[in-house]
């Protein structure tokens, strides 16, 4: 299994998570706070390792996931579920009554930028219809207990690819917030809508 440093980590999670975008050294560069060389020497790595692959265009390669490959896809999961417990643990706990009844949620929002300004818990619970009344319920009961209200999207994992496509707030949902649940099927979401 390949070792990553936590730049080339916060790199692959940067692509994932911007899938909408192409970066080439110098836009990565910025995201990442690191020199245009030396985001060139980790994505160069990262292409060896064959994680990301470069497609030049004009003068620059720009850079995107091989997320038809299966060790991508677990490096990415991997790098999620990472993400969540440094930064989102608290939450995972919150919602782990309703993991049963859903595929995939994601915390965002207000409630990750500003935690003690925010009016609400913004979250896209991704479960099939059949589930609705245990989620719902789960969500009631949650309202009464929690100071700030939950503020539930719901999608089915169709609604969540067709969004993925064209949605600008579920778009910016996935590059700014945690996945608290369902890593797996989130990478094999973005992977169905930017693998053509």
């Amino acid at each position: 299994m390949v070792s990553l440093t936590g730049k080339q980590s916060e790199i692959l999670i940067k692509i994932f998570k911007d899938f909408t975008k192409s970066y080439n050294a110098n836009s990565i560069s910025r995201e990442v706070d690191m020199s245009s060389r030396g985001s060139l020497k980790i994505l160069k790595q990262l292409e060896k390792e064959g994680l990301i692959i470069g497609k030049n265009m004009g003068k620059a390669v720009f850079y995107s996931l091989t997320l038809n490959d299966f060790y991508t896809r677990k490096i990415i999961e991997a790098l999620l579920i990472e993400e969540t417990r440094k930064k989102a643990q608290r939450w995972i706990n919150e919602f782990k009554e309703v993991f049963n009844y859903t595929d995939i949620i994601i915390l965002f929002g207000s409630i990750i930028k500003n935690p003690s300004h925010a009016n609400d818990i913004d979250v896209i619970l991704v479960y099939k219809r059949k589930n609705y009344g245990n989620v719902s319920s789960f969500i009631n009961n949650k309202n009464k207990l929690l100071l700030k209200k939950i503020h539930d999207i719901p999608q089915t994992i169709e609604d969540l690819k067709e969004n993925l496509r064209k949605n600008p707030a579920i778009i910016d949902a996935i590059r700014t917030g945690y996945v608290l649940q369902g890593y797996d099927k989130l990478v094999e979401a973005v992977k169905d809508v930017t693998i053509l």
